[in-house]
């Protein structure tokens, strides 16, 4: 026969088993989260998209971005395009293009306004203050003829724009 304690002693093993038992379950609830949360991790840095570099900064000091704003502004009035030629005015040459009351291939060619333009070449010849910078352009016409007009740079709002010629 049993007595009292007997009884109590194997209640309290029966109650131990119960509770380690539920204290495993959790640590393999948890190790297997970790586990879970850590593969997440990974394949979402392995998997992401790299973040955006930043916009490069207009600089008149770059001859790179120099001479691709240059080359965009030759190559819309070699083809003939001047309103986007024009988008690359500053707020300046476009007042000035009001003042005068003209367009932008009267102010800029003259008297060649109507001709074609076939090439226009960027000189060696360069000068600069702090805020602009001067380049000579040379524009060569269908008759052969070439006329230098110097082409002023500026920045404004970010972007390197034409500002006088």
């Amino acid at each position: 026969m049993r007595t009292l304690f007997e009884d109590t002693n194997e209640r309290a093993n029966l109650e131990d088993a119960q509770e380690k038992s539920r204290i495993a379950l959790y640590l393999w609830l948890v190790a297997i989260l970790a586990v879970a949360g850590a593969g997440g991790a990974y394949y979402w840095v392995s998997h992401r998209k790299p973040p955006e570099p930043p916009p490069v900064v207009a600089s008149l000091d770059d001859p790179s971005q120099i001479n691709q704003a240059l080359s965009r502004f030759n190559n819309s009035i070699k083809a003939g395009n001047w309103e986007e030629a024009q988008q690359m005015l500053s707020a300046e040459a476009l007042k000035r293009l009001e003042t005068e009351k003209k367009t932008l291939p009267e102010s800029l060619l003259g008297k060649r306004k109507d001709d074609k333009v076939l090439e226009a070449l960027l000189t060696p010849s360069t000068s600069r203050t702090p805020s602009t910078l001067r380049v000579d352009c040379v524009y060569i016409f269908a008759d052969n003829t070439q006329q230098i007009i110097p082409l002023t740079l500026v920045i404004e709002n970010g972007r390197l724009l034409v500002n006088s010629w």
